[in-house]
């Protein structure tokens, strides 16, 4: 279970909090509880703490308070616990009215609450849902290893949250750069540890996303390796666009991939699904550039394609469907023919794609005919051009 500024308020002590802004992020997961005073100090932060102040140097000045919550939203923190008492007596109206805006997160901690009863009990929690990650984790791994599936494992991943009778797809992330983790290289940190404080990033991410559900998640050496639910086709495809937005909006010159496996029920298959995602990263990174979600479903015939030893053969087979197409002097007709595949074979579509009027579309579209020799209306000839395109496609990356 992951430890969220809304599971905290059923730990001993941290119970006595008393949450008054920013409800609508109670969902936040918490990675540590960070004590501090001195506003440069945020600079130090990484992202999901649950910060914990008493006022001792910035007092009740509201402008003061103000700039602390501005500055700890854009670190991306859980939450922010203010110890009422001597140097804050009560907490202003206009932070708690921010705290509402940016749905941070702010709890009143009472007077006589001790700081190191709070930070321990939920610090003992985090070490204790730690420990259920690295089971869950290493649990994945031996099944990805290809070692066979003992109960001990399957009674690891049930009490995680896996359910044998649910249906699975295998997801990997293979980050290029994630500005804020991958990218910020501290001396004191191997590559080794680098890598795991970005995957351990990446799970706190794709908990945040997934809110409560849940996350069964693992790492090797290059990739971040989810065990996702999917029930419903269209919906954990949606999930996955959602995530990748996630992923652009909190790290802001984001790099990655990511890989989408193929469905799978028997827990045993997972390792194939994990392998289908990274196939299918591998080939859409060489065929689909500009994209950074690839779906091993989708891509049939790329995968087809793929098995082609020689790519000339290949092109050839373009050529003969498309014949004088191909013709730099045809550049025109080929981008026109292109635009219609994509547009579903919608003349007025593919005509509202390339700014041109649906009556030059159409004369476009017969002139393309003749060339082909070919009925645009004609399904075997519409599946032959389309074939012959993305083959084109393939070659020319």
């Amino acid at each position: 279970m992951k430890i969220t500024c809304r599971s905290i308020l059923n730990l001993p002590y941290a119970n006595q909090l008393k949450p008054v802004a920013g409800k609508e992020g109670m969902d936040h997961v918490i990675s540590w509880v960070y004590y501090m005073e001195e506003l440069h100090y945020i600079e130090w932060l990484k992202g999901g703490e649950l910060v914990l102040i008493t006022g001792l140097v910035i007092k009740e000045q509201e402008d003061r308070l103000l700039e602390l919550i501005n500055a700890l939203y854009e670190k991306n923190v859980a939450g922010l616990i203010i110890n009422l008492g001597v140097y804050i007596k009560t907490i202003p109206q206009a932070v708690l009215d921010r705290g509402n805006f940016l749905g941070l997160p702010i709890f009143e901690m009472p007077e006589l609450l001790r700081i190191v009863d709070i930070s321990q009990s939920i610090c003992f929690a985090l070490c204790r849902q730690e420990k259920e990650r690295y089971d869950v984790s290493v649990a994945l791994l031996g099944i990805l290893s290809g070692s066979r599936l003992t109960a001990k494992r399957l009674s690891c991943l049930e009490a995680a949250g896996y359910q044998s009778r649910k249906r699975y797809r295998g997801i990997v992330i293979q980050s290029l750069e994630l500005p804020g983790i991958g990218s910020e290289k501290e001396p004191i940190y191997s590559e080794d540890d680098q890598r795991e404080r970005e995957f351990h990033m990446l799970d706190q991410d794709v908990s945040s996303f997934m809110q409560g559900k849940e996350c069964l998640t693992t790492s090797d050496d290059e990739n971040y390796i989810w065990m996702a639910p999917a029930e419903e086709e269209d919906s954990i495809l949606d999930e996955i666009g959602n995530f990748a937005g996630f992923l652009h909006s909190k790290y802001k010159k984001a790099a990655f991939r990511i890989g989408v496996g193929s469905v799978f029920s028997d827990l045993r298959q997972f390792k194939s699904s994990v392998e289908s995602a990274m196939e299918a990263i591998r080939i859409g990174a060489d065929n689909q550039k500009g994209k950074d979600i690839f779906v091993y479903d989708d891509m049939i015939l790329l995968r087809l394609f793929d098995k082609f030893e020689d790519k000339e053969e290949l092109l050839q087979i373009a050529v003969q469907v498309l014949k004088e197409l191909m013709l730099p002097e045809q550049e025109e007709l080929l981008k026109t023919l292109m635009e219609y595949v994509k547009a579903g074979f919608q003349a007025k579509a593919a005509a509202g794609s390339l700014y041109i009027h649906e009556n030059t579309m159409h004369y476009r579209l017969k002139k393309i005919g003749d060339i082909l020799r070919m009925d645009l209306k004609d399904y075997q000839d519409l599946f032959k051009i389309n074939l012959a395109l993305e083959i084109l496609n393939v070659c020319r990356n």
